[in-house]
């Protein structure tokens, strides 16, 4: 069992204190949850039954914006702070550390002249190289312009029309381009973010509505991840 260092003075932290309930603990969770090097390999119905609440991908990723880094489509989250907390600086001499630099070097995340590279760039130059060596065929193809912050191949577009109809793909569209417009955000892939809660997050509001509430893309006990059916 894994031991690791933490703060008692977090609960008076600006950060913790404005965080929801559900998120406080999705937060400690993912702290506990993360690999040595600060990367959790995201699964929200699986954290949602091991904290006992309703958690949303939407919702986190609003919270935790600037806590987190996204990596392999946010298949991954990085956690910056994480490694200046457990390690401080890392050191190439120090054998404890070894393992968790060459982890962060495989997603460009670490400089050797440097503590730690801006996350967020390691992350797209990281994302950048492994466009070229893979989905080579895919690359062949490029991405559109569909909304102002939403870019996609035809190929998945017409995808995307033909699991949900048009009307419903426009909406997606719509609400990764908000989204992305009002927080900064990037992805390498909007049509894999769309599959991984933009679909979700407007059924349940659908949801939601006709039941008189809205609420965002949920996981709990028991609900389905309409994702997976994709």
């Amino acid at each position: 069992m894994a031991k690791r260092f933490t703060c008692t003075d977090k609960w008076k932290k600006r950060f913790i204190k404005t965080l929801q309930a559900p998120y406080k603990l999705l937060w400690l969770y993912i702290l506990d949850d993360c690999d040595h090097a600060g990367i959790w390999h995201t699964d929200f119905e699986v954290a949602a039954i091991r904290i006992g609440e309703e958690i949303t991908e939407g919702k986190a990723l609003e919270v935790f914006a600037d806590k987190i880094v996204p990596i392999d489509c946010g298949e991954k989250w990085f956690i910056p702070s994480f490694i200046e907390f457990q390690y401080g600086v890392l050191n190439p001499n120090n054998r404890a550390h070894n393992s968790v630099i060459s982890i962060l070097g495989k997603y460009n995340l670490h400089d050797p002249n440097k503590p730690l590279i801006s996350p967020l760039q390691g992350a797209m130059d990281k994302d950048k190289d492994k466009d070229k060596d893979k989905d080579k065929d895919k690359e062949k193809e490029s991405k559109l312009k569909f909304s102002e912050f939403v870019k996609m191949t035809q190929a998945q577009y017409d995808k995307l029309v033909s699991g949900h109809g048009e009307s419903l793909t426009k909406q997606m569209i719509e609400r990764l381009d908000s989204y992305k417009g009002s927080k900064g955000k990037t992805y390498k892939c909007d049509y894999r973010a769309i599959l991984s809660w933009v679909v979700d997050d407007l059924r349940e509001k659908s949801n939601g509505t006709k039941n008189g509430t809205t609420r965002g893309r949920g996981y709990h006990t028991g609900q389905q991840d309409y994702s997976k059916q994709l």
